[in-house]
């Protein structure tokens, strides 16, 4: 199953490989007060812990998780499947975030909590979303063309310009044009 997630602004960013871990949810779970820590095992899996939306700021939830030892956190809207950019509030708690985290919808949070919980036995592996950057690209892109097409029309003008001195250089004066002897003729003389 995929679910729709948005990856938060700070911490780091998941790797090409994707995380895999079992799915543990947060005690407390809004995680505005430390964290229970993640179940001991001794499987080589690491664990994710899903946290509620709302009571504090994204960062301090996701920096909870990571004091807690959790490889990763999954915070889940409530009553809404609309995603959120998950910004930081402080400077100095988002430069101690060092785990991934991402933004899921109500329904997903559901999904994942019905099917896919560590004591059911199931994992799951976050994977980041390669989508390719059009805007990244776009705006380079029309950058260049645009500089191309003016340099063109410059171009153009320039050879305009340069064909009608061209032509009005090899044209004759006024003062020529008079010097030039006109004869008139009559038709049938």
């Amino acid at each position: 199953m995929i679910f729709d997630d948005l990856p938060s602004m700070f911490g780091y960013q998941l790797l090409r490989e994707g995380l895999q871990g079992y799915l543990v949810f947060a005690k407390p779970d809004n995680a505005c007060e430390p964290l229970a820590p993640p179940p001991s095992n001794t499987t080589t899996l690491d664990f994710i812990v899903m946290i509620r939306r709302y009571g504090c700021n994204f960062d301090v939830k996701v920096l909870q998780a990571q004091q807690a030892g959790y490889k990763a956190a999954i915070v889940h809207n409530v009553d809404s499947d609309q995603l959120l950019s998950m910004h930081w509030s402080s400077e100095e708690i988002r430069h101690q975030i060092t785990i991934p985290s991402v933004f899921i919808g109500v329904r997903a949070s559901q999904l994942l909590k019905s099917l896919f919980t560590y004591d059911k036995g199931a994992y799951i592996v976050l994977m980041p979303d390669f989508n390719f950057p059009l805007g990244y690209y776009l705006i380079p892109f029309t950058g260049v063309v645009g500089i191309v097409i003016v340099i063109m029309i410059t171009v153009m003008i320039v050879r305009c310009v340069q064909y009608q001195r061209r032509i009005r250089t090899n044209r004759l004066s006024k003062e020529q044009l008079k010097k030039i002897p006109v004869h008139k003729f009559n038709k049938g003389l």
